[in-house]
This record gives structure tokens, C-alpha cells and sequence, in this order.
């Protein structure tokens, strides 16, 4: 059965500054403010605050590979992945998602 979360991602809207942050997290150069080394995937869809819910992510990376797992939804643990990405290409798809929303 498939479930349905009223949530969004959080990469490619905002303002500059937000996205920027965004990119740093995704990219391992900075530790998130509260969840340090999980991440918010997806978000409220009308302010991207993590208070509204959110589902999270831990993101490692090995050499060249990225490492999403144990995903939770709040504090709920769920069920999906762990997914690996080779760091490259990981790199180039999440830096093009800048401003693909446009303009915010």
C-alpha cells in the first residue's frame, strides 16, 4: 500500500541564501543547524519548516560514494532505502537544483 505524505522537497526554492545552505548540507560542507549530520528531504510545502514535519535522511559518504539511509519521518523511523550515489554525479544533480523553481 503506498502512503502519501503532504510534504516537498526542499532543493530548488527559496531564496539564494536558503538554497545555498541547502547545497552545503547536501553536499557534506556543513553539518545541518539542529540535525547535524540527517538532513530534511522533504518539507512543509508552504514554508519549508522543518516544525511543520518533515522526512530526514542520514547522508554519508565513503570515498566516492554517498550513502542516504535510516530516513524518518519526524522522529518515525521508515522503511526505505539505503540508496547510494557515485559522488560526481551526486555532486551535479544536486548543484542543479538551484533556482529550479524559479524565481522565489
Amino acid at each position: 500500500m503506498e502512503k502519501n505524505y503532504d510534504l516537498v522537497p526542499c532543493l530548488g526554492w527559496g531564496s539564494d541564501d536558503y538554497q545555498k545552505l541547502l547545497l552545503d548540507y547536501f553536499l557534506l560542507r556543513t553539518p545541518h543547524e539542529f540535525m547535524y549530520d540527517r538532513y530534511p528531504i522533504l518539507v512543509c510545502p508552504w514554508c519549508g519548516d522543518e516544525e511543520c514535519g518533515y522526512i530526514s535522511v542520514k547522508i554519508d559518504r565513503k570515498d566516492d560514494i554517498v550513502i542516504w539511509k535510516d530516513f524518518m519521518l519526524d522522529d518515525q523511523k521508515l522503511q526505505v532505502g539505503p540508496f547510494c550515489f557515485e559522488w560526481e554525479r551526486y555532486e551535479q544533480a544536486i548543484l542543479s537544483t538551484f533556482g529550479m523553481a524559479g524565481i522565489q
